[in-house]
Parts: structure tokens; sequence; C-alpha cells
């Protein structure tokens, strides 16, 4: 005797859909297209987020090289100078810093055969001033 079994109707799964056999049917719903929509808005906002962070921080690390390589090149010209006098002094980054300020301040110490030389470099970034600042003792030879 032979039973006879009732098959619902087939369907052909894949990774992408799922597609009945018996009325050759494929695709998306709305709401998968509206869900997968929503999830790749958020994946490209999130990579525009972090794009945007890493120019920031490209910029940022830029102009503090700059600030860096001029607070180095006034520390060298108070160098050149063997025991530079006590005084402050002043000016702009010129032609190949033209963001950056500067300032020496040359200060005498509780043994008068050193000085304190100090280099501050500043800048705008946005609406805050940075600075930078390097420190060396000279002593007299």
């Amino acid at each position: 005797m032979k039973r006879e079994t009732r098959n619902p109707k087939p369907f052909l799964f894949s990774a992408f859909s799922a597609c009945s056999v018996v009325k050759k049917k494929c695709g998306f719903t709305l709401l998968e297209v509206m869900i997968a929509l929503a999830i790749l808005a958020l994946v490209g906002v999130a990579f525009l987020r972090a794009q945007a962070g890493s120019i920031r921080l490209l910029d940022e690390s830029n102009q503090i090289s700059l600030a860096t390589l001029l607070a180095r090149e006034k520390m060298a010209d108070l160098e050149g100078m063997g025991f530079p006098e006590a005084g402050k002094r002043s000016g702009t980054g010129g032609e190949a810093y033209p963001a950056l300020r500067w300032e020496q301040v040359v200060t005498g110490t509780e043994l008068p055969a050193i000085r304190k030389a100090l280099v501050r470099v500043l800048w705008k970034e946005g609406t805050r001033e940075r600075s930078l600042e390097l420190v060396a003792y000279f002593a007299k030879k």
C-alpha cells in the first residue's frame, strides 16, 4: 500500500534570496531592501567620520612637525651664540612657517655661569591657540 505524502511548496535557498521553485518568483521584499540600505548608510557614515578624523589628525601632526622644526631652528640660533645674553626676542615664522610665531626667553639661574633658554612656538588651531616649548640650559665656558 502506497502512502501519499503532501509536500509543501519547495523553496530553493541561496545566500541572497529565496526563490519558489513552483511559481518561479525570486527577489527581496521591500523590508529587506530597506534594512540593507539602512545598514549601508550606517557603515557609510562611520567610514566618513573616520576619514574626517584621520584628516584632522594629519593636519595636527603636520602643524606640530612644523612647530618642532621652527623651535629647533631658534634653539640652534641660541646655541650658535655660545652663552646667550639674558632677554626676550620674538618674531614670525617668515616664508617657511607663515602660520607660526616664536618667542625666545633667556633668563639667569641661581648659578651665574648657567642660563636657561626657552623657545616657544605658537599657532592658531581653529579658535584656540596652541604652543610648543623647548627648554635648554647653557653654561659659560
